[in-house]
């Protein structure tokens, strides 16, 4: 554990910080290939128009502002930098405990969106998702393989740049 003491509380945040931008993307990235592309179940504003939706209700929709649009972005893109810090922040107890990144991932992906749908929407959006079992299991592999996946790799490639000694 002495190694991972090493790493500071500002290394860790940018480490963080960045991986969850970079999650951020590849979420979009995943959402754009499978929703947009293969299933074409949405369009590229209906992915935005969803966090929007999600952030401010049904009436945005209707709006011919793109500022909701824009904000709902700017929302998802410090929600993953947030959740990327909290892995950064939990990575150095994990690898001292000799847990591989990706399988803290698999359980992180999980955890994380349980706790973005089931509480945080249900709670504070004024228009929660209606779930069904495929909304849970592509919840599930989306922020999973497409976020919390890279997030970890990369908080794992940074943290060891920072401390090149472990």
């Amino acid at each position: 554990m002495a190694a991972a003491d090493k790493l500071s509380f500002a290394a860790l945040t940018r480490a963080g910080a960045v991986a969850g931008f970079v999650g951020g993307v590849t979420i979009w990235m995943y959402e754009l290939l499978v929703w947009v592309h293969y299933l074409h179940i949405r369009t590229v504003r209906g992915l935005l128009e969803n966090s929007a939706v999600l952030a401010f209700g049904p009436r945005v929709q209707k709006l011919a502002s793109p500022l909701p649009l824009l904000i709902s972005a700017a929302v998802h893109f410090i929600t993953a930098m947030v959740w990327g810090m909290g892995f950064a922040y939990l990575w150095p107890t994990l690898r001292a405990w000799r847990v591989e990144a990706t399988l803290a991932a698999l359980f992180f992906g999980v955890f994380a969106w349980i706790v973005m749908h089931v509480l945080v929407l249900a709670w504070f959006s004024p228009a929660p998702p209606v779930y069904t079992v495929y909304s849970v299991l592509n919840g599930f592999v989306s922020h999973t393989f497409a976020f919390s996946v890279p997030v970890a790799l990369i908080i794992k490639h940074r943290t060891r740049e920072t401390n090149p000694s472990h």
